[in-house]
């Protein structure tokens, strides 16, 4: 990969390249999937702008990219000649997407972990450029003191399963009184693959968050997520929260009952569902971290009247005690919109709202960096 200046100092030129080791099968065509962007490409019908071109026995795709973009990306390599001359359809362009066709960039050395057991794919590339917003809590410090994970399975009468729940306490925990903050953070399978106790540990270190529980809850599979965490499910989710979880946390680790000094956090789906344990249980959770909040659901009735449900229930709802860390994507084309709309609407209520957006999409290595900045946002120093 080869990053060069543009005429224009607010954008990069970024050259990727792929070759075929010697002997291995040689595609037919290369596509770049780049984040969010070549999701927006196939879904406007413009695939085609991220096919590679033919140097040699090598492939090229030279693309100019804002200087403040973040996203992972892999290359794909297409066998069968199809995509130049026209799409597949969706369920056979995703369907290729999860097989060993799939590859990251030999050429890049940054890389970012599958997340949340990604069908047995490998790493993804990723791509940082010069003004993408600083990370610096998530790699690991040899003088920073360790907190600990520990695994455990809870088995929950309300939704009828039993899911993984990793608790990490800080470190010199034994000696830290009730008034340890606490974190339920969704998606906790996901945040496990990136080493979430890490950025927890540094932000602790630093004095930037107090000493702070965190509770990561799986989601266990995207049947059972999409069910708990949309619609109906969210009702049923938040009895799981209230009359198991918390009291179930409760009888292992120390913890606050100040609301103020608890927090839901979620990504996506899950952003969705903190936005509504913060509206229907502000007396537990007073701090909402929400990112790329799935505020769009439900989405198909005619002319869209029942869409953004949950943000109709805030225009409807008095204003409860919650402060909220939000955050979007500029690439995010599906979500952008109805977060700014949730942003306009929590403002108006008069609830006090930290909200930013990154040039970036819908993208864990955007996340990674943006949870630290909420949890700085809703439990640092005010």
């Amino acid at each position: 990969m080869l990053i060069e200046l543009d005429d224009d100092p607010r954008y990069r030129r970024v050259t990727f390249r792929w070759s075929p080791q010697p002997g291995a099968r040689v595609p037919k065509e290369v596509v770049l999937r780049l984040g969010t962007m070549t999701d927006r490409a196939f879904a406007e019908g413009k695939l085609a702008s991220f096919l590679f071109e033919r140097e040699g026995d090598g492939w090229f795709k030279t693309m100019r990219l804002r200087s403040d973009l973040r996203c992972v990306y892999r290359f794909f390599l297409d066998f069968e000649d199809e995509l130049r001359a026209g799409q597949p359809s969706r369920d056979d362009w995703y369907g290729r997407l999860s097989t060993e066709s799939t590859v990251a960039d030999p050429l890049n050395p940054l890389t970012f972990p599958p997340i949340g057991g990604d069908d047995g794919l490998p790493s993804e590339s990723l791509l940082e450029l010069p003004d993408a917003p600083p990370q610096p809590w998530w790699r690991p410090r040899d003088s920073t003191r360790r907190g600990t994970v520990t695994r455990y399975e809870l088995t929950s009468s309300i939704l009828g399963n039993t899911r993984r729940v990793w608790i990490y306490r800080p470190a010199g925990h034994d000696a830290i009184d009730d008034r340890v903050a606490l974190a339920v953070v969704l998606d906790g399978d996901c945040w496990i693959d990136i080493d979430l106790q890490v950025t927890l540990d540094n932000l602790i270190a630093e004095g930037r968050i107090p000493p702070t529980v965190a509770v990561m809850v799986d989601s266990m599979d995207q049947t059972t997520r999409m069910r708990e965490l949309t619609g109906d499910g969210h009702a049923t989710f938040l009895r799981f929260l209230l009359e198991e979880l918390l009291p179930w946390v409760r009888e292992r680790e120390r913890f606050t009952d100040d609301p103020a000094r608890t927090v839901i956090a979620g990504q996506s789906m899950g952003g969705l569902t903190a936005a509504y344990v913060g509206l229907h249980a502000p007396q537990w959770f007073g701090s909402v971290l929400t990112q790329s909040g799935s505020f769009w659901w439900p989405r198909g009735s005619e002319f869209d009247v029942d869409g953004r449900a949950l943000i109709r229930e805030f225009v409807a709802a008095p204003a409860v005690p919650v402060r909220f860390y939000q955050e979007a994507g500029l690439l995010e084309w599906l979500l952008l919109d109805v977060n700014r709309h949730m942003r306009d609407v929590l403002l108006a209520k008069g609830y006090d709202v930290n909200y930013r957006e990154y040039h970036g999409g819908h993208d864990w290595a955007c996340w990674r960096g943006g949870i630290a900045d909420g949890l700085i946002a809703l439990l640092g120093s005010r």
